[in-house]
């Protein structure tokens, strides 16, 4: 008996863990069929180490948030499994608070529908073992997270980086033509090559997050200018 009272005790501890009441419920505007297919998102935040863990169907209503430590594999092993396989009636938006929170991190999807997981890894786990999935899931999230910090500290350079930064955001925010929908053309390679860096939104240097925030936000005011007209 206390084998299953330490187990329900375990499953109650990571269920505390969902914050998803905390950003205010709200009743979806169409049906959540998570037999169907489930998608768990997870976003770096800088500075601290922290994870945030969503679960959702398709990324408009969360139905998990979670913050934990990004090397505490166990308790994220334990999140996974949870956003992955348990049954939730309760969810939220994806917008005010913890849009505002992860508008500025890291952050990549998790598919999995069926026997098939797609994520942002450089290899796949078998099919025919979906019982480890959640384990090496909240592994990857961890391997990953300490890759992308050693690429983002090559591209620094000691923090030498940030002039071809602010370089790349006065040719990104300079009109060097007349017309909108050239503009953004002739700038799209260089925006692909920014969009690509986005790991740097975990550097140390303040400064280098900044302005790549910066260049990001100016990218989307030409792509929302360019569709404006192309559509």
């Amino acid at each position: 008996m206390k084998r299953f009272r330490k187990r329900d005790e375990d499953e109650k501890d990571i269920r505390d863990l969902n914050l998803v009441s905390r950003y205010g419920l709200v009743k979806p505007g169409y049906r959540q069929d998570l037999s169907r297919k489930r998608l768990l998102e997870f976003a770096y935040l800088p500075d601290d180490e922290t994870l945030v863990l969503l679960g959702s169907m398709d990324g408009s209503y969360p139905y998990w948030i979670s913050e934990t430590k990004i090397g505490d594999i166990e308790t994220n092993t334990a999140v996974v499994e949870s956003i992955l396989h348990k049954d939730f009636s309760a969810f939220t938006g994806m917008s005010g608070e913890i849009f505002r929170k992860l508008k500025n991190c890291y952050r990549r999807r998790i598919l999995v529908s069926g026997n098939d997981v797609n994520t942002p890894f450089d290899h796949g786990y078998a099919k025919e073992q979906p019982q480890y999935w959640s384990r090496f899931i909240a592994g990857d999230i961890c391997s990953y997270y300490q890759r992308l910090r050693k690429l983002c500290q090559e591209r620094e350079l000691d923090g030498r980086y940030l002039e071809f930064l602010r370089a790349y955001l006065e040719k990104i925010e300079t009109e060097t033509v007349s017309d909108p929908v050239k503009e953004y053309e002739s700038k799209k390679s260089l925006m692909d090559l920014i969009r690509s860096e986005d790991y740097l939104l975990l550097s140390d240097h303040r400064d280098i997050r900044d302005t790549y925030i910066r260049i990001r936000d100016a990218i989307s005011e030409l792509y929302n200018t360019y569709m404006s007209i192309v559509r």
